[in-house]
Order: C-alpha cells, then sequence, then structure tokens
C-alpha cells in the first residue's frame, strides 16, 4: 500500500539553473527516494578550462601543500 507522500510528485532539476528544495519537503518525501528521483546518474564532465600543463603541475603542487599544512595543524 502505498502512503500519500510516495505519490506526491518531486519537482524536476532544471538545467542550467539554481535548484533548491526546502529541506521539510525533502524529509518528507523521504532522502533515498529524493536522491533516487533528483540526483545525477552519470558522472559529471568537467570541461576543459584552458590551463597549460604547468598550470596544472603547479595547481596540483600547491593543493599538496595546502593539504600537508592542514594535516600538520597549521
Amino acid at each position: 500500500m502505498e502512503t500519500k507522500r510516495s505519490l506526491e510528485e518531486i519537482p524536476p532539476m532544471k538545467v542550467g539553473q539554481w535548484n533548491s528544495y526546502r529541506p521539510e519537503d525533502v524529509k518528507r518525501w523521504g532522502v533515498e527516494r529524493f536522491l533516487d528521483e533528483v540526483a545525477p546518474k552519470e558522472p559529471l564532465e568537467i570541461p576543459d578550462l584552458g590551463f597549460t600543463e604547468e598550470e596544472n603541475r603547479r595547481m596540483d603542487e600547491i593543493l599538496r601543500e595546502e593539504r600537508e599544512a592542514a594535516n600538520n595543524g597549521i
């Protein structure tokens, strides 16, 4: 037997727009059902932002340094 909330339609995400849902709505629909219906099924494709190999290498180095600093409590 289906409950009223399981029959309630969840508004779909709108591509290219900000989407927001009220916490009380998600709780009413159920988090698992909400994510099953709204979350993307395929991996997020990251576009090529045009960085050079040297820029990518430097950004990776900075991120590594920041992680090490955070791990050392700095």
